[in-house]
């Protein structure tokens, strides 16, 4: 039984490492295809680069752990059927559990990779990975100087080129417009040809220009009501104008300012935040009621003399004579006073509840978001079992090894837990479902599913015979046809 335990091992090995980095390499493509517009164009160093795609990686291991079991379970009992060794273990007496035992063991051990993966490297590389993207985005592009083309690189001035040698460093009909004082094109120079390098370090830019000149309109401190402006002209031949390239370098962020997002946390910070959001609701509803109560006069009476109170309000002559006896007890200079400061209260008081109500969606997300990321954990990590209780059995049952059909039964299922995850994610962040049931109900529909192909694969069942599903239906409509011959 080692021998038998050994040869599966070694069989399933080779095969989910490969899975495992060809669905890690697509996922990652997958990130590149979305990300791609905030990288191109910054000059990054491939050390930047490589080292972005290391931290996403990482984040997506427990994504591409399951359908490397999958695809492996699947392949391995497919290629032991096929060569009818798995009929001949199950004829010396071995049930197909046992068979599956060291596979079993080892998705086990994947699930807890899986889980800790989650739990301690994704909080790392999530955080290392939001915040070297938040930079990248901040980033200004290269400095690109185009020819025939309008450049606002530097803000607040912008060059034209009509023509530059190859390695951009001889510049010929060069037009610059300084728009830093925010009046518009009254700052302008020309010049005929001109050089471009930067200094040691790179730290600034200098266009030494040649054989141009510099025209502005100069705003007299005093307006006269014909308007006029004086015009100043400058005639060079040779000018030197530096550049700061200092915004465009990538800058680190602080990274404390991301740690507490949610994708940050691990199961006992998670567990730690979902219970202080609850203590804040808790309290922001406290507060309200504190706030607001003294000024309802029925919050403060027992429930009988309430009902007798809300009786009286429906008559309004009772309110009126009630209010202009209790008006007509001061003057009429402090009447207009008393009721201005009581509109003053109402709104304040109406304020103050109407922000509490309009505090209390944000917090319900946050908390939804909270418990998403906590049940993910869990449930990616039980999905690479369950795959593993899907993929075996479908194998025995197919009877078919290879990269055929045990990759194309495999994708469809992990194409469905896919989509119904991410179904379920977007209904539970817009509070539609329970977290719990947004992240486990895939988990909970392919479960029963996995069970049911154990026992069939253990009972020798063929679940993919199309005649025992459409057999009775031809049967009737052959029978129907007889009836009408």
């Amino acid at each position: 039984m080692k021998k038998l335990d050994k040869l599966l091992i070694k069989s399933f090995l080779p095969p989910f490492v490969l899975w495992f980095i060809i669905s890690l390499f697509v996922l990652i493509m997958q990130f590149l295809w979305k990300y791609i517009d905030d990288i191109v164009g910054k000059g990054l160093e491939l050390s930047v680069i490589l080292e972005l795609l290391f931290y996403r990686s990482t984040a997506l291991i427990p994504m591409a752990l399951p359908i490397g079991v999958l695809i492996a379970a699947v392949m391995v009992m497919g290629n032991l059927a096929e060569r009818y060794e798995l009929a001949s273990i199950k004829s010396a007496g071995i049930p197909l559990l046992r068979v599956m035992r060291p596979l079993i063991v080892f998705g086990l051990l994947v699930s807890v990779l899986s889980y800790f993966s989650s739990d301690i490297l994704i909080p790392y590389s999530n955080l290392k990975f939001k915040s070297r993207l938040h930079d990248i985005r901040k980033q200004k592009p290269t400095f690109n100087l185009a020819e025939g083309a309008f450049n606002d690189d530097f803000g607040g001035t912008i060059i034209r080129v009509k023509e530059k040698n190859e390695d951009g460093s001889e510049l010929k009909d060069i037009i610059i417009y300084d728009h830093s004082d925010n009046q518009g094109n009254r700052k302008q120079i020309n010049a005929r040809k001109g050089e471009m390098f930067s200094t040691t370090g790179g730290g600034f830019l200098v266009m030494k220009l040649y054989e141009g000149h510099q025209y502005e309109e100069l705003k007299p401190a005093t307006r006269d009501k014909n308007d006029n402006y004086e015009h100043l002209h400058i005639k060079f031949k040779e000018w030197e104008k530096v550049f700061d390239m200092s915004e465009f370098d990538l800058n680190e962020t602080n990274e404390d300012r991301f740690k507490s997002h949610y994708s940050m946390l691990s199961t006992r910070q998670l567990i730690v935040a979902i219970d202080s959001l609850y203590r804040r609701k808790d309290k922001r509803n406290k507060d309200v009621y504190k706030s607001v109560q003294p000024y309802f006069y029925t919050l403060r009476r027992p429930d009988s003399i309430r009902q007798a109170i809300a009786e009286e309000i429906v008559q309004d002559s009772v309110v009126l004579s009630e209010e202009s006896a209790f008006l007509n007890l001061f003057s009429k200079e402090n009447r207009g006073k008393m009721i201005g400061a009581a509109l003053t209260r109402a709104r304040n008081v109406r304020n103050y509840a109407q922000n509490a109500v309009n505090d209390r969606p944000h917090l319900n997300k946050s908390i939804a978001n909270h418990k998403i990321e906590f049940h993910k954990k869990f449930a990616w990590a039980y999905a690479c079992i369950m795959f593993l209780f899907i993929g075996a059995p479908m194998g025995a049952i197919v009877r078919k090894g290879g990269f055929g059909w045990p990759i194309l039964i495999a994708i469809k299922f992990f194409v469905f837990f896919i989509m119904f995850s991410i179904m379920g994610e977007k209904s539970a962040k817009i509070m539609a479902i329970s977290p719990f049931w947004g992240i486990w109900l895939p988990s909970i529909i392919l479960t029963p599913v996995g069970f049911f192909l154990t026992w069939k694969a253990m009972n020798d069942s063929k679940v993919l015979n199309i005649d025992t599903y459409f057999g009775p239906i031809f049967k009737f409509f052959n029978w129907i046809a007889r009836l009408g011959g």
